[in-house]
């Protein structure tokens, strides 16, 4: 159908009558599917890049030496040189001019041999560390991830509704245009005409309204994928329906095995169990190596008289150290750390509790949802041969102008209806992957 223009109390409404997503899309807007947003938004999430830098610190920071394993070595070298002249002194024994170079190197080195196993629980711990950082990036990850998607569904949804208001608005339209060529011929009366614009003002004023919706859902996707500025993007991505999860026990499987939260209290408890560890480590002597080797060299002049000198030393020293009593700290410590390790217990098991609960919670959702849809599919298939068959009875009189709209009005709120609950059937299935992980490690960011 040809575009037709209304002017109706001094309002301007133009209807594309017949106009599809597609042939709305501006000359040069970029199109995106659902792949290439997320690869954007984790390559440029400020979130995510202060997760990385703090695992690359982590990752650094896990050598032996930082654990106390490996020798430290020193190297230091001085250079003098004195003059003193006493020529001209006669309090002076020699009266000459004193002149003395001197060079001094040394070496030391400092090395514990043993202490208890200490450096290896700090080895592990510093490991666990480095972990608990990439457990992180993970985490930011999956939520940047599930905020992309849902971001991108709330777009299509809002571009879909805004679909529905405008196939409404041109049923309004269609009607209004019948009325005026009755009209011509007298066979209209003012009543439907009032109805039909009152119709036709609340359709274009809900178009209005939506494409503010959808402006601001684009706005909220935009800054989502790191955008400084609002972008306008073609999704080309379809708005999917969830397929099947594969039952509860397979979900539960997925949760304990692959969560993010989980992985992450794990850490927390083996970090715990390092603790131990470490305390323990005051229980044993500590051996430790120490060496140094100096060498000197001078040379002295007075007058006619001069020399050389040289000077050096090398030194070893084993030390064995054994803290026979310290006020009890070191029982409080090994106490104090076997107590936190009953607390990661507990928060492990707290932390399983609780994500297999929001699991449980997501796989019911998705279940109702999905009953919900297609419920809202048949009230919406209904509602549209009702309108069809509605639109025959109105040309026979059988059905007023309030009848007709009152079917109309049906059909878009069961279009709607089946829009929302396919987008709640989506978030669930999107915040269920996330409890199982399924984005735990799956993406690398360039």
């Amino acid at each position: 159908m040809n575009s037709k223009i209304f002017q109706l109390m001094g309002i301007g409404l133009v209807l594309i009558q017949g106009s599809s997503l597609e042939s709305m899309a501006q000359t040069g807007v970029r199109p995106l599917n659902k792949q290439e947003a997320v690869a954007l938004a984790l390559n440029q999430n400020f979130g995510i890049q202060l997760a990385q830098k703090r695992a690359e610190l982590a990752s650094v920071n896990t050598g032996w030496g930082a654990a106390g394993a490996l020798p430290q070595i020193g190297v230091s070298t001085t250079a003098s040189s004195t003059v003193s002249d006493q020529r001209e002194n006669p309090t002076s024994f020699i009266q000459e001019r004193l002149e003395s170079d001197a060079l001094n190197a040394s070496a030391q080195l400092n090395w514990t041999l043993f202490d208890g196993m200490r450096m290896f629980a700090n080895k592990q711990a510093l490991d666990v560390l480095a972990e608990q950082a990439e457990g992180q990036v993970n985490l930011v990850v999956e939520q940047t991830v599930v905020a992309v998607l849902m971001a991108y569904d709330d777009v299509l949804i809002q571009l879909a509704v805004e679909e529905v208001l405008r196939n409404s608005l041109a049923v309004s339209a269609d009607r209004l245009s019948r009325l005026e060529t009755a009209q011509e011929w007298g066979g209209a009366r003012a009543f439907d005409r009032l109805q039909i614009q009152n119709a036709l003002f609340t359709d274009s004023l809900a178009l209005i309204q939506q494409g503010l919706s959808r402006e601001v859902a684009m706005h909220n996707f935009s800054r989502l994928l790191g955008g400084s500025e609002w972008s306008d993007w073609k999704l080309t991505s379809p708005l999917d329906s969830p397929v099947e999860n594969g039952g509860w026990d397979a979900v539960k499987s997925a949760v304990l095995s692959d969560a993010t939260a989980i992985r992450n209290a794990m850490l927390s408890r083996e970090l715990a169990d390092v603790g131990i560890a470490q305390a323990e480590s005051g229980l044993f002597p500590m051996v430790q190596l120490s060496s140094s080797f100096g060498d000197q060299r001078s040379t002295f002049a007075a007058g006619d008289l001069s020399g050389e000198g040289r000077t050096q030393n090398l030194a070893a020293n084993l030390s064995l150290n054994f803290n026979v009593f310290n006020g009890g700290a070191t029982r409080r410590a090994i106490q104090q750390a076997k107590i936190q390790m009953e607390v990661a217990d507990l928060d492990f098991a707290d932390q399983q509790r609780e994500v297999l609960l929001l699991a449980r919670t997501a796989t019911d959702r998705m279940a109702a949802q999905a009953s919900v849809h297609q419920l809202a599919l048949r009230m919406a298939q209904n509602a549209a041969e009702l309108l069809e068959m509605g639109r025959d009875r109105l040309e026979f009189g059988a059905i007023n102008s309030l009848d007709f709209r009152e079917l109309q009005v049906g059909l878009q709120r069961a279009e709607m209806e089946v829009l929302r609950t396919q987008q709640a059937w989506s978030a669930a299935q999107l915040d269920l992957k996330r409890l199982q992980g399924f984005w735990n490690g799956a993406i690398e960011l360039e």
